[in-house]
This record gives C-alpha cells, structure tokens and sequence, in this order.
C-alpha cells in the first residue's frame, strides 16, 4: 500500500511483529513482483529512489524497532549513494548487493554508470568491479532472482 504523511499522522506509530524481516528495495516493481508471487513473510519498504520523508519516517521507525532491515537497489552510482546512506541512517544490511551480484548480472550491453563515482561502503571489491565494467545493472533486471531468493529464505 502506498503510504501517505496523512497515513503516519493517524498512526502514531506502528510496532512490527517480533522477527519481522523487512526489504528495503529502490524500485516499486519489486514491491509488485513480491506481491505477484505472494512471497510470503517479508515486509517490504519501497524508497522509488531516493527516499523521501515518510519513507525516512518509516524507516527510522522501523531502524528503531527490533526488526531485520535489508537492503537492495540499483548497482548504479546513485544507488550506491542510497544505499550507502541508507546503511549508515538506518543500520539496513546490503543483500544481495556483493561484487558477486554484479558480475552475474550486468550486461556488456548495459547502460553505462558514466560520472560520480561513490564507493559503495560495504564491498570495496564492488566498487573496483563497477568501475572496470562501466555498466548500471538495474532492479528490476533482476527482479526475479530476487523474488526466488526471498522465497526461498526460511
């Protein structure tokens, strides 16, 4: 569901359930696979880029809160960034987001990453392998692996 300032002013504030796991994703095509696949136990946070303030609302909410956040988002330089803010503001966990991710995944016929090199914080070895390929691999381009990985979690 989409959520709303409105919606967090009438809900003071929401309590996940105990051992709640939650997804923080960059592309709502993700939220929709999730849902299209009825990935069962999983909650799911979509910033649809760069996050805005009640996607910050309820990410510090939820930061704040005794769940599992993980992360995953475009291997772009600006999904770097995201991430890497998102890392340091909210504690979420890269997932899926490994210099082993990109390889399998990027495309010699890719768009390219171009200028503004950020260095993802978490994998060195992810930035070197951005950098030497020069290609963005996007969410959604993966979403399916990602709905089968999350599936198949326990």
């Amino acid at each position: 569901m989409h959520v709303t300032e409105w919606d967090l002013r009438r809900t003071p504030r929401f309590i996940p359930a105990p051992d709640t796991r939650v997804l923080v994703c960059e592309n709502p095509r993700v939220i929709e696979g999730l849902a299209e696949n009825g990935v069962a136990g999983w909650a799911a946070v979509c910033t649809s880029g760069e996050p805005n303030l009640v996607v910050d609302k309820v990410l510090d909410q939820l930061a704040r809160s005794d769940v599992e956040l993980r992360y995953h988002g475009d291997f772009d330089w600006p999904g770097v960034a995201i991430a890497n803010r998102a890392i340091d503001r909210y504690g979420v966990v890269p997932w899926r987001m490994t210099v082993d991710d990109y390889t399998r995944a990027v495309r010699a016929d890719g768009l390219r990453l171009g200028e503004g090199v950020v260095e993802p914080v978490w994998d060195s070895e992810l930035g070197a392998a951005m950098r030497s390929r020069d290609r963005v691999v996007h969410e959604e381009s993966v979403l399916s692996e990602l709905v089968d990985a999350l599936a198949s979690e326990p």
